[in-house]
């Protein structure tokens, strides 16, 4: 074979190679995706899911502002955020001329440099003053409040903040909550507040309601790092969380019931094929997933007379139709399951038949 045929045969081979390795990587994982989207059912199947809520908060804390007395070169001694007892150096502040003054900790606490000048406008000691107005406006061409900046900076003038002392491990958060949520909360009720980067919990204190929307405050004194960094900033509030089957959103479906009422439940596939449906109590939703927590097995409600009653609903690895608006192409029972047939062996066939019967008595006896 000559270099061009010997070139050409390569160049098949390749493209054969090619087309072979993207056939299998099809197989592999295009085919599954594919058929799974078709699939007219979704396995139940166990999982975890948080009811949670957006809220703007406001946070604040016992502190005070020390300020410099005279202008001059500042020199500190105490890092961000460190726990100093009373009587401890914190800073010097020197004149261009003339002795310089110190700045101790006039109680113990911890030491801050962060400052945005809203340290004396939320008094944890006086919770009414903070209303519905405190928060800033949302709207897009609002005047938003300055975010804090660390004033640990060389120059200072007289009245510049030099630090704060934090004077106590519990801090404090306003949280404006949407109406709509607003079932979710109850005085001394836990909650986790989810921050850019962390996540603590809190409990609740004191609630006010207005037209549009509530305030609700929580105190914490779980330790986090940037706290003293916050004042105002959007967060989300878990207020619980579930364990149960997932299931997706769009099996949901509602059924009319003999008194007229409706009820929410899934259809989900018998041995025979079939569709029967069942009622779920649903835990929670997650809109960006497309999917539905549902309690396992059973679940307890009300009945009519203000009883207790327990429900039984699906289990894990349960099949259930993917879409309810699918009804139409699958076939609906009221039956639960088929009846068991009663199942004979033969060796009890032939056991029955080798039986003697009973030997009649004789008249007169």
């Amino acid at each position: 074979m000559n270099k061009r045929g010997k070139r050409t045969a390569g160049i098949i081979a390749a493209i054969v190679f090619f087309i072979a390795v993207a056939a299998l990587y099809g197989y592999i994982y295009v085919v599954p995706s594919v058929t799974g989207a078709l699939t007219p059912t979704a396995i139940a199947r166990y999982g975890e899911m948080q009811t949670a809520n957006p809220a703007q908060c406001i946070v604040f804390r016992r502190e005070k502002v020390i300020t410099a007395e005279q202008s001059g070169n500042a020199g500190y001694y105490v890092d961000e955020g460190a726990k100093t007892r009373l009587g401890v150096k914190v800073a010097d502040v020197y004149p261009a001329s003339g002795s310089g003054v110190g700045y101790f900790m006039e109680t113990t606490g911890i030491v801050s440099y962060w400052y945005d000048g809203y340290e004396d406008s939320f008094d944890p000691d006086m919770p009414e003053t903070i209303t519905l107005d405190c928060f800033p406006s949302q709207e897009e061409d609002a005047e938003q409040p300055p975010e804090p900046e660390s004033v640990r900076t060389s120059d200072k003038q007289e009245g510049d903040p030099l630090y704060k002392i934090i004077t106590s491990d519990i801090w404090y958060l306003a949280l404006k909550i949407d109406s709509q949520y607003m079932d979710r909360y109850s005085i001394g009720s836990r909650i986790e507040v989810s921050f850019d980067n962390a996540t603590v919990d809190a409990s609740v204190t004191r609630i006010t309601q207005y037209e549009n929307a509530w305030v609700v405050l929580a105190s914490t004194n779980r330790y986090y790092e940037d706290s003293a960094k916050l004042r105002f900033c959007d967060v989300t509030i878990i207020t619980e969380d579930h364990t149960g089957l997932l299931i997706p959103t769009t099996a949901r479906a509602m059924q009319e019931q003999e008194d007229g009422s409706m009820t929410e439940g899934v259809y989900v596939k018998n041995i025979r094929g079939d569709y029967v449906f069942r009622r779920i109590s649903v835990l929670a939703e997650d809109e960006e997933s497309g999917e539905t927590l549902v309690a396992a097995d059973t679940f307890y409600e009300k009945d009519e007379e203000g009883e207790t009653v327990q429900v039984s609903t699906i289990g894990v690895y349960d099949e259930v139709l993917r879409d309810a608006g699918g009804l139409s192409d699958v076939n609906v029972t009221e039956d639960d399951e088929p009846e068991e047939e009663e199942i004979v062996f033969e060796w009890e066939k032939v056991k029955e038949e080798s039986q003697p019967e009973p030997e009649k008595p004789e008249e007169g006896e």
